[in-house]
């Protein structure tokens, strides 16, 4: 019995020895774990701050990107608007602005001597053609008169009317047309009937015209008049509507009158 008790005391003890065995090794790998758990966290920790580092680059060159587009878009928009400069400073200065509007500096000539020959012939050679810029007639409608300059230019068209100058001078048996701006010497025309007698007088000859025909008439539609017949009208021309200075083709106002009177230029 004694051997039996010693036997199981034994046993108990080494029991006792592998419990105890077990539970230090229970423990450490619970250390184990804890300190592989607090190692993970850390990790965690710096994985997130990484991250939030890549996000905040990515959102920099999502910006940077965002606004080298837009200022693509905006040189790309000035390119395509820099051939309407012109149109859209005209638009501006013509309609928002007022101040008059400004005109090039021609220097104008005048050699007119007014004549009183209504009917006898004129010779060639006494006809005095006048050079681009030359005031050399003046015409005469009701109350209004304007001189006359032949050639086109902004100075000539602000101190009279002018005269197309690839159209003929009066008495040459051709067509005649001037131009002029329906704000000044040409706002007479806005009460203008057909039978009324234009008067031109031009250094070698007094020419009178009868209405004929009034119009308007776009750029895109065909004019009322031909510059290539063989027979002498008075042609007239301004812009409309009548007392506005435009910059951009409009309407235009046309008076056709024929001859009536005046001497013819023979060689």
């Amino acid at each position: 019995m004694n051997r039996s008790k010693k036997n199981i005391e034994k046993r108990r003890e080494e029991y006792k020895k592998a419990v105890e065995h077990k539970m230090k090794s229970a423990a450490n790998l619970a250390d184990k774990y804890s300190s592989s758990y607090e190692l993970s966290s850390k990790e965690k920790s710096s994985i997130s701050r990484r991250n939030k580092r890549i996000v905040n680059r990515k959102l920099i060159f999502v910006l940077l990107g965002i606004l080298l587009q837009t200022l693509a878009l905006i040189c790309v928009l000035s390119l395509a608007f820099v051939p309407f400069k012109n149109s859209i400073d005209s638009f501006v200065e013509g309609y928002l602005s007022t101040e008059q509007p400004k005109f090039s500096t021609v220097i104008l000539e005048q050699i007119f001597i007014g004549s009183e020959n209504e009917t006898e012939n004129v010779y060639y050679t006494d006809v005095e053609i006048p050079e681009l810029n030359t005031f050399y007639a003046t015409i005469g409608y009701s109350d209004n008169s304007a001189k006359i300059y032949y050639g086109i230019s902004d100075t000539a068209l602000l101190d009279g009317v002018a005269q197309l100058s690839s159209t003929n001078l009066p008495g040459f048996g051709k067509p005649v047309m001037l131009y002029g701006y329906s704000f000044t010497h040409f706002a007479c025309l806005e009460n203008i009937s057909a039978g009324d007698l234009i008067k031109i007088t031009t250094n070698y000859g007094v020419y009178k015209y009868e209405v004929k025909e009034i119009s308007t008439f776009t750029s895109s539609e065909e004019p009322p008049y031909d510059l290539s017949a063989e027979k002498e009208t008075l042609i007239l021309c301004t812009d409309s509507p009548f007392g506005e200075y435009k910059k951009s083709q409009g309407e235009t106002f046309c008076v056709i009158a024929d001859l009536v009177s005046g001497p013819e230029v023979v060689y």
